[in-house]
């Protein structure tokens, strides 16, 4: 009898190891799966950066005016340095380490505070202000990395939603995919700015934009701006909660509070964000703003998303690990 328990036990031990080499496995080739869609994404936003360049020494060529600044020259730089690292896999490989380092998670919170204040360098010296304005406004590219990023997060979402364990979890985070794919519709107008079609009449009479989206209806439309500078200022405070919770170890892996509060990392993200939407509050009440513009709105917005992103990477990333503990720590069933 006391053979055939340790018989048991030993065997028990060996299943759970196996259980945590699949579990590790998956995680690597998980971690390997976001570098290569990190990548795609760098490469794409460095090719619209060349493009943009190409572009603007074409229209100086053919019409001999102008000439090219030193801003569109950093533009262009800046693309060929994102093209180049992802075609070098170089992006793969960051996300690899900023995983396995114990300097990641600062890594990840630092990128938005330093990348903030050489951003306002660059506004302050711009000369083509309209110009500027049309980069950064609805259709630009900055519009498109945010449902780029909303699309990707409910993808992860929705992949991961079988994994969880406890149907309230489950439930939250297939809710969560949902919400946001809506987002990303939302902001693309449910395609109507990938086909360009024209917008339903109901659409046109009760749109303030004449876009097929929701969040220009009529009575929502001056409201947007107050809602999202809220539900970023809750997001950074949640963030806070969530980085105090882990820190001391009472938020459990895997749990409704891991699926809601956004890892702590995540708070820059969502500071930045609620700083320029209250921006965008007191700019539409009156208020002028000194080298500001509502049209930065989208930035904030894509902001927004890169911490919503984050935050899902780490959901996808460390779920399976969750349920395989949860499994583990459940009473074994006797016969």
């Amino acid at each position: 009898m006391h053979l055939a328990s340790i018989h048991d036990r030993l065997e028990d031990s060996t299943q759970e190891n196996d259980q945590l080499a699949i579990a590790l496995h998956l995680r690597q080739e998980r971690i390997n799966f976001i570098g290569i869609l990190a990548a795609w994404i760098t490469g794409l936003v460095g090719s619209a950066l060349i493009i943009i360049f190409l572009a603007n020494l074409l229209t100086i060529f053919q019409t001999g005016l102008g000439d090219t600044s030193w801003v569109q020259l950093m533009q262009g730089l800046l693309g060929a340095l994102l093209l180049g690292s992802a075609l070098k896999g170089s992006i793969a490989k960051l996300i690899s380490t900023i995983d396995t380092a114990k300097s990641g998670k600062l890594r990840i919170f630092l990128i938005p505070l330093l990348i903030w204040p050489i951003f306002l360098i660059y506004r302050v010296q711009l000369s083509d202000f309209k110009s500027y304005i049309r980069r950064i406004s609805e259709g630009s590219l900055v519009e498109w990395l945010g449902f780029v990023l909303f699309l990707g997060s409910s993808f992860l979402l929705f992949k991961v939603a079988s994994e969880v364990r406890g149907p309230l979890v489950r439930f939250l985070t297939r809710a969560g995919g949902l919400g946001l794919f809506l987002l990303a519709m939302e902001e693309m107008s449910w395609g109507q700015m990938i086909f360009n079609w024209n917008s339903p009449a109901i659409m046109d009479q009760h749109n303030m934009q004449q876009e097929t989206n929701l969040h220009n209806l009529s009575f929502l439309h001056y409201h947007t701006w107050t809602i999202a500078a809220s539900v970023f200022t809750l997001l950074l405070i949640a963030a806070l909660v969530g980085f105090l919770l882990r820190r001391n170890g009472t938020l459990r892996l895997g749990s409704v509070a891991d699926l809601l509060l956004p890892i702590g990392y995540t708070a820059s993200y969502f500071a930045i964000a609620a700083v320029m939407y209250w921006g965008v509050v007191l700019e539409k009440q009156g208020i002028d703003l000194v080298y500001f513009h509502t049209r930065e709105q989208e930035i904030a917005e894509f902001l927004f998303a890169a911490g919503v992103f984050i935050h899902v990477v780490y959901l996808f990333l460390d779920l399976p690990i969750s349920s395989l503990r949860a499994k583990q720590s459940s009473p074994q069933q006797t016969v």
